[in-house]
């Protein structure tokens, strides 16, 4: 009786330490789960891990010491929107974006990697704006579609590339940038800008929603100013 007690003892104790190890773990993938599912993350100075891409695109150069981009998840929530016949929206390719005119000498290539992108699931929209279709230009826009949710961590990772990119060829970009939430619109999910130049006004925005991520470069705008002109932007190219 008492060798009887002590095996069920046994059994009780470890069956109860089996639990306890599977509780910690499912805990722990709960979490890494809800990171994916995030908004924007805070930023931190390397950029996240590239996995193999099948764009076309050019490598931002590194980022300079003391650029540094934080984004927080805007508390805007994904609306559901009708859209095309399957119900997914899309970047479309579109002459007219928000008042502006696309260029028709806009980039010969993808001057921010947009991360990982698989053909024929995403899609990389690459296009520069102005008041005329000749230029001068106002936005350089960079958008990968095909999203199943919001995916912070490419927003982060295409804001800095972004930042890298106008420090290299437009310069004076501010140090300890801090990203802004704005109002998405109807479309949901979230919409931030940061200041881009020092000398004058100039901003970078970014969204991302569950279908959709981008950025872009606004010339003369403040950052209250481009985050408007997005919005509408976004309006006329994610359909």
């Amino acid at each position: 009786m008492r060798t009887r007690t002590t095996t069920l003892l046994t059994a009780v104790t470890v069956s109860l330490l089996g639990a306890t190890v599977l509780t910690g773990c499912q805990a722990t993938g709960d979490k890494d789960d809800k990171a994916d599912r995030s908004g924007p993350a805070q930023a931190t100075t390397a950029l996240p891990d590239k996995a193999p891409s099948t764009a076309a695109v050019t490598k931002p150069p590194t980022l300079p010491p003391g650029k540094d981009v934080s984004t927080a998840p805007s508390a805007s929530a994904p609306s559901g929107r009708p859209a095309g016949s399957d119900g997914v929206l899309r970047l479309r390719p579109s002459v007219q974006a928000g008042g502006l005119a696309r260029l028709l000498d806009g980039p010969s290539d993808v001057p921010v990697d947009p991360g990982e992108v698989r053909s024929p699931a995403n899609n990389v929209l690459v296009a520069a704006y102005g008041a005329t279709g000749s230029g001068p230009r106002s936005v350089l826009f960079v958008g990968v579609d095909g999203m199943t949710g919001i995916d912070g961590k490419r927003l982060e990772h295409m804001v800095r590339g972004m930042v890298d990119h106008v420090d290299a060829t437009e310069g004076g970009v501010p140090s300890g940038l801090a990203m802004k939430g704005y109002d998405p619109g109807p479309l949901g999910g979230t919409l931030e800008c940061v200041p881009a130049q020092d000398a004058r006004p100039a901003a970078i925005c970014g969204w991302a929603d569950r279908y959709t991520t981008a950025v872009a470069y606004f010339d003369r705008l403040s950052a209250d100013q481009a985050a408007v002109k997005f919005k509408a932007m976004r309006a006329d190219l994610e359909k």
